[in-house]
């Protein structure tokens, strides 16, 4: 095993066990329905709301998805919707800002428990030479990072007795095989959206370790 090779071994590992860890000390997950749509209007609006359209780009959903999740959450009053026929805007509501303000709270709390044995320095720098990882992955090698943010379900193929294919609408992956259609590929199944930190990404937003 070449020196690359071991590091890049270590990289992961560690980022596996910062993935079970945020998932045990962090804050419920918000990555589809309500909690990934309030993320994006946060993140995303423009003067404290965001169109219609942005929404659908940004979370990879349908309109009628978005107008669904959106009026959802109106109902409990964590984003406002206004819909005068022509524009529809979403803005979060004080309940609603309130709400991801705890989320990131736990999650910066969590960040810190787990980068406690490193320096601010240090998480400095590795922010850096992670940085630089991704660089040279998108730049040079040119990956698609939307691989990973944007996860699709399929649905699976269930063969009766008469041969015919039956749509095994849990897209569990269990049995059968993908079915491939057009209508239970995209959009089969819950949107999803990863969004890990409320920042921009690069540390965990703490007093401690800002830059």
């Amino acid at each position: 095993m070449t020196e690359s090779s071991k590091a890049l071994k270590s990289l992961k590992q560690a980022a596996n066990y910062a993935k079970l860890a945020m998932h045990d000390l962090g804050p419920r997950s918000y990555k589809k329905g309500q909690g990934a749509l309030m993320k994006v209007v946060a993140k995303f609006g423009e003067g404290g709301s965001i169109d219609k359209k942005q929404l659908e780009r940004q979370l990879g959903w349908r309109s009628g998805e978005v107008r669904q999740v959106a009026e959802k959450a109106q109902a409990n009053g964590y984003v406002a919707i206004n819909d005068d026929g022509f524009e529809f805007t979403v803005s979060l509501t004080d309940k609603g800002s309130e709400v991801l303000q705890k989320r990131f709270a736990i999650e910066n709390h969590a960040a810190d428990a787990i980068l406690e044995a490193l320096t601010p320095e240090e998480v400095e720098q590795l922010v850096t030479l992670t940085d630089k990882i991704s660089a040279t992955c998108k730049d040079e090698l040119g990956i698609d990072y939307a691989r990973i943010e944007k996860k699709q379900r399929r649905c699976r193929v269930r063969r009766g007795d008469d041969g015919d294919g039956e749509h095994d609408e849990r897209g569990d992956g269990r049995r059968g095989r993908d079915c491939g259609c057009k209508r239970h590929g995209h959009h089969h199944g819950a949107p999803q959206y990863v969004f890990v930190f409320g920042d921009d990404g690069h540390g965990c937003g703490c007093k401690r370790h800002r830059r």
